[in-house]
């Protein structure tokens, strides 16, 4: 037996997990319960459909089914409800008008609140459910980041690593609600972490392809926009789609602007918050009447425009009424997103620009086509992220023949944005962000330090290794005072002579062990690592007594973060 425990021994140093695959283990787990977390939202929403109207077809033929005066109230009704339902969930400490997640993710300690996220999400299923124009993937995701949250709360995660679970369940949510799997990594990555590093990057696909998995498990998958066949001819077309790319360009700032504007109507208006609500869903119960389409997010209407025959006319005037609802709806403080009704935006930009195309040169140009490019090519602009842009149209909608030309518009239609308008869609939600502060060695502190006392046995000491899997062991005196480490290295000599009862000697003590003070600045900390081979370090409080512990990979995330800020 003795051999084998110390062949086991031994092999820990090449066997032990990394702190980068506990990582990857926990991103997995989040995609799953982040993809729970948005399917059952999702069947929340339908449910209430069905209990509202008798029917869960689609909310732009529920309400092509409604008299005139239903389609009028129901938003009204639905927004007053879910006034009500924020102005409970503010009770309960949420000040902020959206973002929770973003701020958890970038700046904060990683912490969601349970009761408000959920009350936020009832509010939001009230809106959506009643025909708000906006779309229902703002609380998928929050809920999934959620699922991150209660993760990394239950484990004590230091702070950088629990903002890195939040993120994962983002992705996941994003992931499940488009069934897009990188497209919903490179949405956290690139919009709410600002950086593609591996270190973030590479737990975040790992959640979404588990969100991917699990939701084609339960519900089965499909791309979420049916695309007809076509076959597009590069050279002339890629050059004539590439045109779109200007359009979203010049569009954008404009249509950023309408929300803006919508924003500042409504937050000058002083009253109840119900109130401001209801009169959003008043405004799209009565845009309704004459176009039932600017009903929910649209994604039945891009669905149909994608496989053609509707007159410009119509497109027209569907545009003009469905960008009024939208900003009726967003501007009201209505919690959702604005993701979906900004693709319905562009595929209606798209569909006019194909028509245009089909006028001058018949047949060149597919409609189903310049409405896909059209949808990357706006969200792109929208966004100022261009590569998650192009990979989530090219995931919904399963069709590589318009790649090339989605790059291409994509990447123009983004510059020309940026030039007008610096600030994207999300950059409102991130200047309410706070700024950073700098971060101590407390902030990453891990308490679940393995330790041994003092005057132990050799045998002791070796079951401490085996359970921690550690290189170095913290050795304590009987107050909690940190003497130093002992390395595995230098064990296991003395575990193969046999003196297993025998306590250890005090030469394995190395008491120049680096460690660092609770207190000590996050830059010193890494600068203590840059001269340390090891994964952790020790922390001790101001009396010389072990707190725990920290890790390289934590300290790291953390200013990767800070960077990409």
């Amino acid at each position: 037996m003795r051999p084998l425990r110390d062949t086991a021994l031994l092999a820990l140093l090449r066997l032990r997990p990394s702190e980068w695959q506990k990582t990857l283990a926990f991103a997995a787990l989040i995609g799953v319960t982040g993809a729970l977390a948005t399917i059952g939202f999702r069947g929340a929403v339908l449910l209430a459909e069905h209990l509202l109207f008798g029917r869960q077809d689609g909310l732009v033929r529920i309400a092509e089914g409604l008299a005139w005066w239903q389609r009028l109230a129901m938003p009204a009704a639905g927004g007053a409800v879910a006034g009500l339902l924020l102005m409970w969930a503010r009770r309960l400490g949420a000040q902020k008008p959206a973002g929770d997640y973003m701020e958890a993710i970038s700046l904060g300690s990683g912490d969601l609140p349970v009761r408000v996220s959920l009350v936020r999400a009832l509010s939001s299923a009230a809106t959506v459910a009643t025909g708000g124009a906006i779309g229902r993937e703002g609380p998928m995701v929050q809920l999934a980041a959620l699922t991150g949250s209660l993760l990394g709360r239950w484990r004590r995660s230091p702070i950088p690593r629990r903002r890195l679970l939040v993120a994962c369940g983002a992705a996941a949510g994003v992931a499940t609600a488009y069934s897009a799997p990188i497209a919903g990594a490179l949405f956290v990555a690139e919009i709410v972490l600002q950086s593609v590093a591996i270190e973030s990057l590479g737990p975040l696909l790992v959640a979404a392809v588990m969100a991917n998995l699990t939701q084609t498990a339960l519900v089965g998958f499909s791309p979420a926009y049916r695309m007809p066949g076509f076959v597009l001819p590069h050279g002339t077309s890629t050059l004539l789609l590439a045109g779109l790319g200007l359009v979203a360009g010049f569009a954008a700032p404009a249509y950023l602007w309408l929300l803006d504007r919508a924003h500042g109507a409504f937050g000058r208006w002083p009253a109840a918050l119900w109130l401001k609500l209801g009169a959003g869903g008043l405004i799209v119960g009565a845009l309704s009447i004459a176009k039932p389409e600017v009903w929910g997010n649209g994604y039945s209407v891009v669905n149909s425009i994608l496989q053609g025959n509707w007159p410009w006319t119509v497109l027209i005037a569907v545009l003009v009424f469905k960008l009024l609802a939208v900003a009726a709806t967003t501007g009201s403080g209505a919690v959702g997103g604005i993701f979906t009704p900004t693709l319905f935006v562009g595929a209606v930009a798209g569909a006019l620009f194909g028509a245009g195309v089909q006028q001058l040169w018949p047949g060149l140009l597919p409609v189903p086509a310049s409405v896909a490019v059209g949808m990357g090519a706006f969200l792109a602009a929208c966004t100022h992220a261009p590569l998650m842009s192009v990979l989530m149209i090219f995931e919904m909608t399963e069709n590589y023949g318009v790649v090339v030309p989605l790059m291409l518009a994509c990447v123009v239609g983004y510059f020309i944005s940026r030039a007008l308008r610096p600030e994207s869609i999300y950059s409102a939600v991130r200047a309410l962000l706070p700024a950073p502060s700098l971060a101590i060695a407390a902030d990453f502190l891990r308490r679940d330090s393995a330790t041994v006392r003092a005057g132990q046995s050799l045998r002791e000491l070796e079951e401490v290794f085996l359970r921690y899997r550690w290189q170095h062991v913290y050795v304590l005196d009987d107050e909690g005072s940190f003497l130093g480490a002992i390395s595995l290295y230098d064990l296991a000599p003395l575990l193969r002579e046999g003196h297993g009862e025998a306590g250890w000697p005090a030469q394995l003590l190395r008491t120049d062990y680096p460690r660092v003070s609770s207190v000590t600045p996050s830059w010193q900390v890494l600068e203590t690592f840059a001269a340390h081979p090891g994964e952790r370090l020790p922390v001790l409080d101001g009396r010389g007594r072990l707190l725990g512990h920290v890790t390289k990979t934590d300290v790291v995330l953390m200013f990767r973060e800070r960077l990409g800020n």
